[in-house]
């Protein structure tokens, strides 16, 4: 993935999501199901939720929920992209070419920090959630693996133009990306202010990235390496 592909990243989202137009009859009725499930899933975990439970506490029946989706874990999958996709203006302008390489990976980390922290499903996969994780690594493999990877692709492209023209070991280069990657295990703790000490949840985000990226560079003894 590169930088142009956020519009891709969008479109591909927006597919798996389908109609959610509030304003549609079609749209409604969809919208309600997967916010149904979301505060399910949440709330009594999704092995413990099922489809006649969701189809109640949308009001439809559980018919209607399977014209809309095949499998339980397709709710799911469409759930956690419906979250994504709801948040996913925190990324805007993050490919204008007037941004520097190094606000763009600042961008990037707030970003990501705050679309976690506002999403109750994301948060409760991003901390681990062994049902949301095992649902979604048992019924749609290839695609959450395809996402772990241009995941960490398109991290690994704003880490590489944030330090450019030099360049870390591959072993340095993927302990960065790493270490990005699991900064959104720490976004669902930012909801408890205690943690927070009093900041907004914008505010600590903001100086989170300031740290990342203003750390970001390659030790001097390795400039030279090609």
């Amino acid at each position: 993935m590169n930088y142009e592909s956020l519009a891709q990243m969008r479109t591909i989202l927006e597919e798996m999501v389908g109609d959610v137009d509030p304003d549609s009859p079609k749209g409604k009725k969809r919208l309600r199901i997967l916010e149904a499930a979301i505060a399910l899933f949440v709330t009594h975990g999704y092995r413990k939720t099922g489809i006649d439970d969701i189809a109640r506490a949308a009001g439809i029946a559980k018919g209607t929920v399977y014209l809309y989706f095949a499998t339980k874990v397709d709710v799911l999958m469409t759930a956690c992209a419906y979250e994504k996709l709801r948040l996913f203006s925190q990324l805007d302008g993050i490919d204008a070419p007037t941004l520097g390489p190094r606000d763009r990976l600042r961008q990037w980390v707030r970003a990501s920090i705050l679309m976690v922290a506002a999403s109750p499903l994301l948060s409760r996969a991003a901390i681990g959630d062994p049902e949301i994780i095992s649902a979604l690594l048992e019924g749609m493999p290839e695609r959450t693996a395809q996402a772990i990877t241009d995941a960490g692709e398109f991290i690994g492209a704003l880490l590489d133009a944030a330090v450019a023209p030099q360049r870390w070991t591959n072993d340095e280069r993927r302990a960065r990306i790493v270490v990005v990657e699991a900064l959104t295990r720490f976004a669902p703790l930012l909801r408890d202010d205690p943690l927070r000490q009093g900041l907004s949840i914008e505010r600590f985000a903001d100086a989170l990235a300031d740290v990342v990226v203003d750390g970001m560079h390659v030790p001097a003894r390795d400039r030279t390496r090609a």
